[in-house]
């Protein structure tokens, strides 16, 4: 398993090291001109030996929520997002596992992040779609949290909600729509064999919804944005925030082996989740490059259509990424 990771080079994108107060100068110049924000986080001290150290992911999430927001303290960041009353959903990402799934570390700083706005411990639902995916990984279906949270399976379908999409009904989650009344998006760094890649846009469409045979076809295209239109139409996802601390450039969804997984040490903060998969999916191509494993953009074309859908930026030179190091 490697740690070193590419840099991430594209035309039309801001990088460097910038402290909170220039992030949010970036932020409130991006809005006002249309753009997309994406933060991301990296840190030297994600790892203790094998494990996650919890204190520093912790502090790699609420710093990217002071910088997307540009607020000072993380409480009032997270208020910006959420308020007393609300029910929160958390989709995590569980299919990779067991070597590859949203680290328990992450999902608790979010928990912790959305308690401190106000909302109830027992409003917070964190989940996945199928059962069986909760094994083995160190998430415990069907209990309570450290926080008070609920950590639940899905594959309860609200069938008069079905989203109508690449010629067949795809019902979603009855967490989405019933239990909760914001999703937070969970997902990871990682490739698809056949999607390309899978980030912000398929944890949602394939994560959220019981799809049909044809929603694989054209390389998930254009499942992908068609669950995702019709998702928004449904409920509301105001954050996203991707674990990269690990991730994997082959063998994906579901890697096989550690050959292809590495430290990334980071994680990313967006409202926009296709500005987030545009972002994202340069640095898996990056390190598929560097692996020699050739260029498979074209594996990946459910993203550009989502923009075309309107669902977010996927113009790369109206992208903003800000990178902070903590």
């Amino acid at each position: 398993m490697s740690s070193d990771r590419p840099a991430i080079s594209r035309r039309g994108l801001l990088t460097g090291v910038l402290g909170a107060a220039a992030a949010s100068m970036t932020a409130r110049r991006a809005a006002a001109q249309g753009r997309a924000r994406v933060i991301r986080v990296e840190s030297p001290k994600v790892w203790a030996a094998d494990r996650r150290d919890p204190a520093a992911v912790a502090a790699m999430v609420d710093r990217g929520l002071t910088a997307f927001t540009g607020k000072a303290k993380p409480a009032e960041a997270w208020a910006q997002f959420f308020k007393p009353g609300m029910r929160v959903g958390l989709k995590i990402n569980l299919l990779g596992r067991p070597l590859l799934y949203t680290a328990p570390e992450v999902t608790d700083a979010v928990v912790a992040g959305v308690l401190s706005a106000g909302v109830k411990p027992a409003d917070v639902i964190v989940w996945d779609r199928h059962a069986d995916h909760f094994g083995p990984t160190r998430y415990k279906a069907d209990t309570t949290g450290a926080r008070g949270e609920r950590i639940m399976t899905g594959g309860r379908y609200d069938r008069s909600r079905a989203c109508e999409a690449s010629g067949g009904l795809a019902p979603i989650d009855r967490i989405a729509t019933e239990l909760t009344d914001v999703t937070v998006n969970l997902p990871l760094l990682k490739n698809h064999g056949m999607a390309g890649v899978t980030l912000a846009l398929k944890n949602i469409a394939f994560g959220c919804y019981q799809h049909h045979r044809a929603a694989h076809s054209g390389n998930c295209d254009p499942f992908v944005a068609e669950a995702c239109r019709h998702y928004l139409s449904q409920t509301k996802v105001p954050l996203h925030v991707l674990d990269a601390t690990e991730a994997c450039y082959d063998q994906g969804p579901q890697p096989g082996s550690t050959e292809p997984i590495w430290r990334e040490n980071a994680i990313y903060v967006a409202t926009d989740p296709v500005a987030l998969d545009v972002v994202c999916r340069e640095v898996i191509l990056a390190r598929q490059r560097a692996s020699g494993l050739g260029n498979r953009m074209s594996q990946c074309r459910h993203i550009e259509t989502a923009a075309s859908m309107g669902l977010g930026v996927g113009d790369p030179g109206r992208i903003d990424l800000v990178t902070i190091r903590v």
